[in-house]
């Protein structure tokens, strides 16, 4: 039941994101509903609490997807870009710490004004610029649909540890020339491939 719970919550977050459109809640959700292929919002919450918890899941997939591709970054928020690939790999838009011991640049996630970046990307792109708000989303941003997405700097830390403590790889002095370089971060982007999660 919990499963239904969190889906039909999950229904109500997308409807708070089309506050424009002329309609009252109740009828943005029974909308919201019909392009789900429901009659309405009640038919909604009756067939979901029916369905098995991997079905609702794939409901609740695909709402959350919806929202996190409309909703706008908070203000004053410190937002981080990543990046999700296929087969785990993770790129973020990155800010140099150093060199490590190797030669190499450590880069680490830079903090961005995500109210400022979001509109304007999604403008510019041919492809969804997500805003993740929940340890739900970003799981479900994570391993099912991908792409470019802003992450408050909470929650990233939280989840994407290991693109931060890169910084403790950095080491004092002049980069050790006896390596060649093996990136190149003209666009800023630095690739991370999680371990373990």
């Amino acid at each position: 039941m919990s499963a239904a719970i969190d889906c039909y919550n999950d229904l109500k977050y997308l409807s708070y994101q089309f506050k424009d459109d002329g309609m009252t809640h109740c009828q943005r959700l029974d909308h919201l509903c019909r392009t789900l292929g429901f009659n309405n919002r009640h038919h909604f919450e009756q067939k979901i609490a029916e369905l098995p918890d991997d079905q609702i899941g794939k409901y609740s997939t695909r709402i959350m997807r919806q929202a996190c591709a409309r909703v706008l970054p908070k203000p004053n928020v410190a937002y981080y870009e990543f990046i999700s690939q296929h087969e785990r790999r993770m790129r973020f838009y990155s800010l140099w710490a150093g060199w490590d011991r190797r030669g190499q640049e450590v880069r680490v996630p830079r903090g961005l004004d995500g109210a400022y970046a979001v509109p304007r990307l999604r403008d510019q792109l041919n492809a969804p610029v997500y805003v993740i708000e929940t340890d739900r989303q970003l799981v479900a941003w994570r391993s099912k649909w991908h792409g470019m997405a802003y992450v408050p700097a909470a929650l990233a830390r939280d989840h994407m540890k290991q693109a931060f403590v890169r910084r403790e790889a950095v080491v004092e002095g002049p980069r050790n020339e006896n390596y060649g370089l093996e990136e190149n971060f003209n666009d800023n982007y630095a690739t991370w491939y999680p371990v373990g999660e």
